[in-house]
């Protein structure tokens, strides 16, 4: 049996992702088979394609690290699971026995491996992945919707809710909103009740951000954020602030703080090595928390929440799989607001 996948067979640009076929992998013991019909792009994925996301890949190599679609077979052993069940493979590889995943903190297993970074991903018509790396999807919550949830908002609910102990009418940054992670990150701090101010390098993302609960909305590339944020919280700063960017945001970020103020980062695509005034850090009991693991608990939260419709994920647009290549470009363009969605069976 063949099917249809988005071949990486050397680093490079987005000239580099190729449709090919090739053949359908087969559950062994534990393993199910998912026919993908939803997969999303990631600036993960960028990062693999390009050979920077740290760890080394075997080619011919398959990118993606998520996906939505039903089961198509299962391998011996497998409970739980049934041929037709409506899943989702959850992006981080988890081997279920180590102390951390025995003591419920799964996302820093470990054994842990990434899909579509040191296994086959979804950019493909089928993934076959262990079963206790699968999550059923609530009913009645479509798969292009809950792909464009799923990493997206359980990041950032991991972000501000678990790791951020975001409350009640404290104020939060919210950079790049017009990212996934960021569209998400401003519903999530609203449902929490809490003052939003976002932050965009376009002054044409405004309506989009204020559109999805953003209370203000700043453009970084010209403004100075730390002193537009006191000014906008009459002189406090914020209680929380959100980076997945890096470099100069992460700065930003810090600058932005209110005393006792915490931050949380889950990215660094702007600037991995970022120079911090540490005098500042110290005198202000500044608090610093990376995290960008979520659990499958957490992932469960965020899609029955998109299911009952207290968030809704933003896309951008859909490709079919075999215009992967125009999806990165997109991406890294970053002119988009939202996630992008590759359909495997479109034409």
């Amino acid at each position: 049996m063949e099917m249809q996948a988005i071949l990486l067979r050397q680093y490079g640009g987005a000239e580099t992702l190729t449709l090919e076929t090739t053949a359908v992998p087969q559950p062994g013991p534990g393993q199910i088979l998912i026919r993908n019909h939803a997969v999303g792009v990631n600036h993960c994925d960028t990062d693999v394609r390009r050979g920077l996301f740290g760890v080394s890949q075997s080619f011919p190599h398959v990118m993606g690290v998520d996906s939505a679609g039903v089961v198509e077979a299962v391998g011996p052993g497998v409970i739980g699971f049934k041929p037709g069940d409506r899943v989702s493979p959850h992006f981080l590889l988890t081997c279920g026995t180590c102390r951390n995943c025995v003591r419920g903190k799964e996302n820093i297993c470990l054994n842990a491996g990434v899909l579509g970074v040191t296994a086959w991903g979804t950019y493909a018509q089928f993934t076959c992945i262990p079963a206790h790396n699968v999550i059923h999807l609530p009913d009645g919550l479509g798969f292009a919707e809950a792909v464009a949830a799923q990493t997206a908002f359980a990041t950032a609910w991991e972000a501000l809710i678990e790791e951020g102990r975001l409350q009640v009418g404290e104020t939060v940054l919210i950079n790049a909103a017009g990212s996934g992670v960021g569209s998400a990150g401003i519903q999530i701090a609203k449902l929490a009740g809490a003052r939003v101010i976002a932050t965009t390098g376009s002054d044409a993302k405004f309506g989009a951000a204020r559109d999805l609960g953003a209370d203000e909305v700043l453009n970084y590339s010209t403004t100075d954020i730390p002193k537009a944020v006191y000014d906008m919280t009459g002189g406090i700063g914020v209680d929380l602030a959100l980076d997945m960017v890096g470099g100069d945001r992460l700065i930003d970020s810090i600058g932005a703080l209110a005393q006792g103020g915490r931050l949380v980062t889950v990215g660094a695509h702007a600037g991995e090595q970022v120079q911090i005034d540490m005098i500042e850090f110290f005198r202000k009991h500044i608090s610093m928390h990376g995290c960008g693991r979520s659990t499958k608990a957490i992932v469960q939260t965020v899609l029955g929440l998109v299911a009952e419709g207290k968030l809704k994920p933003v896309i951008h647009r859909q490709f079919p799989l075999a215009e992967a290549a125009e999806a990165h470009r997109v991406m890294e363009s970053r002119n988009f607001f939202g996630r992008m969605i590759l359909d495997p069976w479109a034409a």
